[in-house]
């Protein structure tokens, strides 16, 4: 009796832990479902039309890298960590990106953790966009990042153009077009020919 009693013990325990397992599972669908929503996004992230804030960041070689560097050319930022898994299925769109926008956007990895673990990040998904590492809240707190992969299109007087989750390749599209739109939109309130400035710079 004794026996049974302690296998149904067991069963019932490991029943509850699925359970937990479930409803953790869910609960996270649902926290990702609500960051991909209009109000989501509204809430996450440096707003389109302001100005993004500077920063100067060490890259894998030790130099230095800022945002300033990239002021003239339209810039997908993109924040994201070592530990981040959705990080790691970006890595590959975010190189083909790179790769096919060549000429019309820079891109730049902002990866949190350690040097050797951001270089182990960089060696194991062969990232190769330019990278650079940051350590503090300081950064996601002036850009208003909760969560990671998160990016940004900045122009090229350093102004947010789109910001958003960018989890993989039809996310930074997105954004795109949501930059080119805002971009035409606001030539059109100008009274000007509506050809998004993002165009215009790449053409430079």
């Amino acid at each position: 009796m004794s026996g049974a009693w302690l296998v149904s013990y067991i069963v019932l325990w490991g029943v509850v832990a699925f359970q937990g397992l479930v409803i953790f599972v869910v609960l996270r669908q649902l926290g990702m479902m609500y960051l991909g929503t209009a109000q989501g996004v509204a809430r996450d992230g440096i707003a389109a039309g302001q100005r993004a804030p500077d920063f100067t960041l060490p890259n894998l070689a030790g130099s230095l890298v800022s945002l300033a560097d990239f002021r003239g050319r339209s810039l997908l930022l993109v924040f994201g960590s070592t530990s981040c898994a959705p990080c790691r299925g970006l890595a590959p769109d975010l190189n083909e990106f790179a790769r096919a926008k060549a000429g019309e956007f820079d891109a730049l990895f902002l990866i949190r953790g350690t040097p050797n673990e951001v270089q182990r990040f960089v060696d194991e998904l062969d990232v190769r966009v330019p990278v650079a590492l940051y350590n503090d809240e300081e950064l996601l707190e002036k850009y208003k990042t909760r969560v990671t992969p998160f990016a940004f299109i900045i122009d090229g007087e350093g102004v947010v153009r789109a910001k958003g989750l960018a989890n993989n390749r039809e996310h930074i599209d997105m954004l795109v077009k949501m930059a080119a739109d805002e971009s035409k939109g606001r030539a059109r309130r100008n009274g000007v020919a509506a050809e998004a400035p993002l165009a215009k710079e790449a053409r430079r």
